[in-house]
């Protein structure tokens, strides 16, 4: 396997608040169950790589050595810049979270108790919570998440200085637009494409020429490329990234398997 080649990268989960469950114990890296406490950052620029010939390096060291192989060409060229997307996954267990952010988000509800709901927006509005539905968030528009609730978080990084302006359009739900028959649109905009595809079957996909991510929702499976590391394993948990210069590739899977495409513009 070269190690200059790039090849699907699966990544390691960082906790970015202590994980904990029901008794206060924490958890591991790794794999956290649904009544768990707390936040880990699936993809950000201090992620590590998992497997391959790039095994512990960090996302920062790979932009570096691939440039727009990873990046693509509008962003191959800023290795500094901050990574355009990252993913965070937050479980609230048994308290309520409140949260102030800058930057627009998408939250993907993966799953939802009884009577779960979230507040956000100026005036206050309350959703129900439900799994499978998609929360838009402008920037600036506080959120309050009930208990119970386990989400994936979409959305740029926060960028220094002053907060992002008030955006005066409201939070919202998103309506997922059918865009094949096994695959549903969630959003898109200049710099942000998301789209869901739940399949049984194999499914051969064209990467952008943009940095891509997959994030596996249920079900397992095997994203199968021409690299040097052919076949990655893709199950809930760990983010895959796949680099702009990947081109052809699938996913394969023996049963249901449902995820992510993430696409940075």
């Amino acid at each position: 396997m070269s190690g200059n080649e790039p090849y699907p990268l699966t990544l390691e989960p960082i906790p970015a608040e202590q994980v904990q469950d029901r008794s206060g114990r924490p958890w591991p890296m790794g794999e956290v169950p649904e009544s768990s406490l707390g936040t880990l950052w699936l993809a950000t620029d201090i992620s590590r790589v998992a497997a391959g010939p790039q095994a512990g390096r960090s996302l920062g060291y790979l932009r570096h050595l691939w440039g727009a192989d990873l990046m693509g060409q509008n962003l191959g060229g800023q290795p500094e810049a901050p990574l355009p997307v990252e993913l965070k996954l937050k479980n609230t267990g048994e308290s309520a979270q409140a949260l102030s952010l800058s930057e627009y988000s998408l939250w993907y509800i993966l799953a939802a108790a009884d009577e779960a709901s979230l507040k956000a927006g100026r005036p206050e509005v309350e959703f129900e919570a439900e799994a499978g539905r998609c929360l838009w968030l402008p920037p600036g528009a506080p959120l309050w998440l009930g208990a119970g609730l386990s989400l994936a978080q979409i959305g740029p990084p926060a960028r220094p200085g002053p907060s992002a302006s008030d955006d005066p359009r409201p939070p919202a739900w998103l309506v997922p637009a059918p865009a094949g028959p096994e695959e549903a649109a969630l959003f898109q905009d200049q710099f942000l494409s998301v789209r869901l595809i739940t399949t049984a079957h194999r499914s051969d996909l064209a990467a952008s020429e943009a940095l891509t991510f997959l994030w596996p929702l249920a079900g397992q499976g095997r994203v199968l490329t021409r690299g040097p590391a052919p076949t990655t394993r893709l199950r809930p948990g760990r983010a895959v990234l796949l680099p702009a210069a990947l081109g052809r590739y699938a996913v394969d899977s023996g049963g249901t398997v449902s995820y992510l495409i993430i696409e940075s513009r």
